[in-house]
């Protein structure tokens, strides 16, 4: 028996991992597999999806939890059978409909290329998530790569579902006009490592953003 899936159950990043999980049965055994196909309306168990589009994490596909990565976009068909007494028994299977997507992009919510830095030196922008219209609140916390003047920072920032991507201890110097910086994106992954890629500008994935310094007001004079 194989309980059908809806059209779509889930849509997953590009080399993302997800934890799928059955209640199983006391004395039960499972085993999950997976199934490619070119729509949801194909046969769901007819073909084996390829040995480099998913990966098992430690190998393991017989536990009631697994981890899947999902190395390559597609529709797959996950599919778990619960075996009565053991494998090979009497079994139940139950299927769900899974998108793996390329990607989806980030940029800066202004998309104007240069912006004023905040008094001190930090600075706070809103960022954009687009995901061909799937809702991107269940991708967050994201991690998102930068470089500061051409210079790739180690540790990511961690954006939040209020999609504030706030840099901390930026070396501008509010002071003076010519102490700009170039802040760009070069990439950032979602909760579960999926790749979320820089909108294509210009032939290539950044997004750079110019922070000019403020400047002070020189002495002022009423006569």
């Amino acid at each position: 028996m194989l309980a059908t899936a809806s059209a779509q159950d889930a849509v997953f990043l590009h080399g993302s991992t997800h934890k799928a999980a059955l209640a199983l049965h006391a004395g039960n055994a499972c085993e999950w597999k997976i199934y490619k196909v070119t729509d949801f309306t194909n046969t769901k168990d007819k073909n084996f999806a390829a040995a480099d589009e998913f990966t098992f994490k430690d190998g393991i596909d017989d536990a009631a939890t697994v981890d899947i990565t999902w190395e390559k976009p597609g529709k797959y068909y996950l599919i778990v059978e619960e075996f009565n007494g053991g494998l090979g028994g009497c079994s139940t299977r139950r299927a769900f409909a899974i998108e793996v997507i390329e990607s989806a992009t980030i940029e800066f919510k202004e998309l104007a290329s240069n912006d004023c830095s905040n008094v001190g030196n930090a600075f706070e922008t809103e960022v954009i998530i687009e995901t061909s219209g799937i809702v991107d609140s269940k991708f967050y916390p994201i991690q998102v790569y930068y470089s500061i003047d051409g210079a790739p920072v180690a540790t990511p920032i961690t954006v939040t579902e209020s999609k504030s991507l706030v840099f901390n201890d930026l070396a501008i110097i509010p002071e003076h006009t010519d102490k700009n910086q170039i802040i760009t994106i070069l990439s950032a992954k979602d909760k579960y490592g999926g790749d979320i890629k820089v909108t294509l500008t210009g032939g290539v994935n950044i997004h750079t953003r110019i922070l000019y310094g403020i400047p002070v007001i020189s002495p002022v004079t009423i006569k």
